[in-house]
Order: structure tokens, then sequence, then C-alpha cells
């Protein structure tokens, strides 16, 4: 398994990157990599310095980075330490000489995962499919995927096993032939059947996700580029259950820009959560998110009485390129929002989900965005925490931390004590803390943001 991979000058990586994988420990998502990053910011390439270590290869000008010399290096460490590596040779060119003659086989599956509607009768095992499949440069679809189905076919029970726990329910299939010979697979759903370009490329997605999975072994690499793609929310939910048990002894790199394959027990659990960016350069950068982050998740998921903290909307946060506003709670994201839209104002920025779930929590949520690269996070504060506050600016002096002129963001009755908040109980801005809120608060923020 990969413990560690170095990618300097393929496509976009012109400064060298290295990114630490997670290895499985018998824990529900252990072995599971999440890697997340907006469009054209090196997921792909990461997954395609894998791929390169599959089989022989070579590196086309295209993909050669001119800033780092027009020259590729990588380099892939595995969990027993042996270190492999693949690079451009001296002379210049597409051709590459490796450091061994071993190879590291992860089953890949692209995103684009076109298949053969019609074809010959051929059967490739495993092994057989990852050494002829995989061709040089993006593809199309998954070549030669027919040769799986006739494998797959002599082990039904397994694969309708995975297919029903990711559909939810029974999928009858088989294989057909049409009087010219041709085969072709066959979904029967009650009364009607469908020939193989009949379903929809949601079952085939699962379908193909289902073969990279059933005849795997423990330590197998299995790499999914979009799990997602083409698949309804309640069939990506399902699936991840079903990755979050596979990794407990496999190792599942996945790219996705899908909230629905964050899952905080596996990152709780020791899995991976990296993420790329492009920066202003045009250099890629990887971050991972650290041990010492991980160990704090475990608190916040057993919040009872704050369950939202890490839900699906919070996830939201790691497929947005930067400009997060963290707050106390959920009800300070409602009333700074209820604040903007009462004074007209815009703020390029997104609030992380429903809140940190209180003031001790914004910490925690600091270093995980730290740890992911984030570089324009704001931490707001009621007036009570200041100290709590200075304390955190200066532990995170790149972030912008305010504090409110307020105990709180609106008016309280708790207990017979009046809190006074910078609005109204039912949210309405103060006159007294209107010049505030739109230079302090709001000036503050956007001028961090463009900075």
């Amino acid at each position: 398994m990969i413990k560690q991979l170095t990618i300097h000058g393929f496509r976009g990586f012109g400064i060298g990157q290295s990114i630490d994988f997670s290895l499985p420990n018998g824990k529900c998502g252990s072995g599971l990599n999440i890697i997340v990053g907006a469009n054209n910011s090196g997921k792909s390439t990461i997954i395609e310095s894998i791929k390169a270590f599959n089989a022989e290869s070579s590196f086309s000008e295209g993909k050669r980075n001119l800033n780092a010399g027009d020259r590729i290096k990588i380099t892939l460490t595995e969990e027993n330490g042996t270190v492999h590596s693949l690079e451009t040779v001296n002379e210049g060119g597409s051709e590459i000489c490796w450091s061994d003659e071993t190879r590291v086989k992860s089953y890949i599956l692209p995103s684009r995962r076109y298949v053969e509607y019609e074809f010959s009768k051929i059967k490739w095992g495993r092994d057989d499919f990852l050494n002829n499949t995989y061709l040089k440069n993006r593809s199309y679809g998954i070549s030669n995927f027919y040769t799986r189905l006739f494998s797959m076919a002599d082990h039904k029970d397994e694969i309708d096993r995975i297919l029903k726990r990711i559909v939810g329910q029974h999928v009858d299939w088989t294989i057909e032939q049409r009087d010219n010979g041709n085969y072709y697979a066959k979904f029967i759903f009650g009364n009607t059947a469908h020939s193989s370009e009949g379903i929809g490329d949601g079952l085939w997605s699962v379908l193909t996700i289902c073969d990279a999975l059933y005849d795997s072994n423990e330590k197998d690499i299995i790499v999914i580029d979009e799990p997602e793609l083409s698949l309804h929310p309640a069939y990506q939910k399902r699936l991840m259950t079903e990755l979050l048990e596979q990794s407990k002894t496999r190792q599942i790199i996945i790219s996705t820009h899908s909230p629905y394959f964050i899952n905080w027990e596996a990152i709780a659990n020791d899995g991976g959560l990296i993420r790329t960016q492009k920066l202003s350069d045009g250099n890629i950068r990887v971050d991972c998110l650290k041990s010492s982050s991980k160990n704090k998740i475990k608190g916040l998921i057993s919040n009872l009485n704050n369950p939202h903290i890490l839900g699906l909307y919070a996830n939201e946060i790691f497929f947005l390129e930067d400009n997060i506003i963290v707050t106390e709670g959920q009800e300070d994201v409602i009333f700074y929002k209820k604040a903007l839209i009462e004074k007209g104002i815009e703020i390029c920025g997104d609030f992380f989900g429903w809140g940190a779930g209180g003031a001790g929590n914004e910490k925690i949520i600091l270093n995980i965005l730290k740890d992911l690269g984030y570089k324009k996070v704001v931490a707001i504060f009621d007036g009570d925490k200041k100290q709590l506050a200075d304390e955190i600016a200066a532990d995170f002096p790149e972030y912008l931390c305010i504090v409110l002129p307020q105990n709180d963001v609106r008016d309280k009755n708790i207990s017979a004590k009046v809190v006074e908040g910078i609005m109204t109980n039912n949210g309405i801005l103060k006159e007294a803390h209107i010049d505030w809120f739109i230079n302090e608060f709001v000036g503050r923020i956007k001028s961090f943001f463009q900075s």
C-alpha cells in the first residue's frame, strides 16, 4: 500500500509536492483517503501518478511542466518503507527510467466510465485487467471492461450482494448474445428488460465500482476518480457506507466533488483528507489533514448537543476555494446573514456550516482549515470571549479574528439575566452598532478577503 507519493514536474506540479496516505488499521474508514479540491487543481494528476506505477509508461511533452525543467520525477513509498521512483531520462524527452523492476499495482477507476455496449467473449481476471487496460493518456471510458463482465458473471453472488447494498434493491442482470454473435449485458426490472445501452449511466457506474471491489484482497489499493458521477444522493450515501466497510482492510483513494463522500468517522479513525489547490502562479499545492486535527475531530462528532457541527452543510466548505467565516453557533450564521441582507451588503465569503458549536470549538475548525491550506479565514467571537479570541489570534496570525462589541449577536433573556447583543431579540441590527457592523465587521472581512 502507498504511504507517501511525491510528484515533481508532472502537469501542474511545477514545484514538488508530497502526499501522505492513510493505511487501513481495521477500523471503519481507516484506509479511506478523500481527495478534494476545485476543478483543474491536480486531483486527477495524483491519480495518474499512482497509475504510472502499474506498468511501463512514458510522459508526452504536454504532460511535462516547463517550470520544473521539462522533467518529471515521481516517487512512491510503500507501507513497509520500500521506495520506488520513475523519472524522465537525463537526455530529456518522453522516456522514463525506473529505480527498480517492481510495479505497485492499483485498481484505478477513471472518472470517464463509458463502457462498450456490445462486445466479444473474452474473460480477464483482475491481474490481466490491470496489466492490459489502462491507457497512457486520459481516455473517454474504460477500455476492455466487457472482459470483466464475463468474470463478474461467474461470481454473481458476490457482485449482487454489493450491488444490492449500493442500489438498495436486487438488480437482475445477465449476459446475452445477439444473432450476429455479439454479446451485451441485459438488465431485467419486473416485466421489463433493458439492453446495455438502455440502462442509465448511474447503474453502469455502480457496476464498474462493484467490479473494483468484489474480487479485491486485503491490502489492495483501489482508486476511484469521482465515485459520485451519475449517482443519486441516496446511492452516494449507500456507496460511502460500502467504502467505509471495505477500507477497514483495503486502501481506498477517492477524488470527489460531493459532500456525501466526506466522512468524519473515517477521518477520526485515521482516514485521510487531502486538499489540492492551484496557486496564483499556476503551480499545484497539496495539503493533508494532520493527525493532531484528526484526534480533535473525535470530540466534535460525539457532541450530541450539536450534531450538525460537521454535518453536510459544513462538508460543503471543503469544495470551496477559500474565504471562510467561522462563527460560534447556528444563530450567529442566521443573524449575520440576516443583517447583511437587511443592509444590502454582500461578502464574497461563506459561513462554515451552522457554526462551530461553541467558541471553544473554533480553534479545532481553524486547525482543520489551516492543515488543508486555507488562506482566508475569519473567526467571529462574542464580546465575552475576547480573551479566547486574543489567544486564537496569536495562534493563527494569518487569519482574522473579530470580537463583537457586545456579549452576543442578539439580545437574550437567560434565567432572568439580560444578555446584550448587537441586534434585538428578533434580529434587527441596533442603531448604535450599525457603523461598527458596516465598518468593523463587513469592512475588515472584505479587506481581508481581498488582500
